[in-house]
């Protein structure tokens, strides 16, 4: 799987992709932007789409009803993140993963160029267990 192989930005545990071992959103939340939050932004939402779907995700940080537009997964061909997540970011100030951040701010706060072979394989990536032969044949070995 994806997730298993490449760190996930803002796998807050309230969200819906979200790992129950991650930290809080809610924690997260601060009252004032840092100075690289535009960076950050601007990093966060030009990444390469690796998927979309047409479904409406609830905003945990905007009260009963509230809705964000995705989930539609990014990448920069390291790290990958929710499109909510620049939502949460804007909207809330929401501490972004320090690992990530120092990641963006080392690529100079642009995503680089990605060559769409490893963005189909990004997606085509076998489960951990899985063999070669099983991958290509789709048959277990004897």
């Amino acid at each position: 799987m994806i997730f298993d192989r490449f760190p996930l930005a803002g796998a807050f545990r309230e969200l819906e992709y979200g790992r129950p071992d991650a930290p809080s959103i809610r924690e997260a939340v601060r009252p004032v932007a840092p100075d690289h939050e535009e960076d950050l932004l601007r990093y966060l939402r030009s990444g390469h789409l690796l998927y979309a779907t047409p479904s409406l995700a609830p905003d945990v940080l905007g009260g009963p009803g509230a809705f964000v537009q995705g989930p539609y997964l990014f990448t920069d061909g390291q790290w990958l993140w929710f499109s909510d997540l620049a939502h949460y970011v804007a909207n809330h100030h929401v501490a972004v993963t320090p690992a990530f951040v120092e990641h963006a701010r080392a690529n100079n706060w642009t995503v680089p160029p990605v060559d769409p072979a490893h963005l189909e394989a990004m997606l085509d990536l076998p489960p951990e267990d899985e063999t070669e032969t099983e991958h290509e044949t789709g048959e277990e070995p004897t």
